[in-house]
């Protein structure tokens, strides 16, 4: 997607306390559709277990077609709200920190070597459960796992 001479490359990610990280990109923002097919995929991956999904009120996760998604699977994804303006309590944040850290001072000339940085980072991170898993330690964070 082209904006103001620009290509995005818009990213969702979710955690896991066991140090697991999962990541999808595209080039557009991410719709309630795209939204409900990421949640399927945590679904997939975890298809033996209920989900506990952690999120931020944003109105894309609030939307009728989240909701839909939801209901056709009682019980199967129970959410929770995090607390308005409050990026400190989201684990993920700290996955962007981490990716914006590596990234920094770096100059990409296409969306296509951007996406390669980040996925090279994102492999990192995913082979390093360790750091993962201390996301979840950070003091604001840990009420949520212990």
């Amino acid at each position: 997607m082209e904006q103001a001479g620009r290509a995005h490359l818009n990213l969702i990610a979710a955690i896991a306390p066991n140090g697991r990280l999962y990541l999808a990109g595209q080039d557009q923002p991410f719709d309630s559709e795209a939204i409900s097919w990421f949640l399927g995929k945590l679904c997939w991956h975890y298809r033996r277990r209920n989900l506990l999904v952690i999120w931020d009120g944003a109105a894309i996760h609030r939307s009728q077609t989240v909701k839909d998604w939801l209901h056709r699977r009682p019980g199967r994804v129970h959410l929770e709200r995090l607390p308005a303006y409050s990026p400190m309590l989201n684990p993920v944040e700290l996955v962007w920190s981490q990716l914006k850290r590596s990234l920094k001072n770096r100059i990409f000339t296409s969306l296509n070597s951007l996406q390669a940085a980040v996925l090279e980072e994102v492999h990192y991170l995913q082979a390093d459960r360790k750091r993962i898993r201390c996301f979840f330690r950070k003091k604001e964070i840990a009420f949520f796992t212990d």
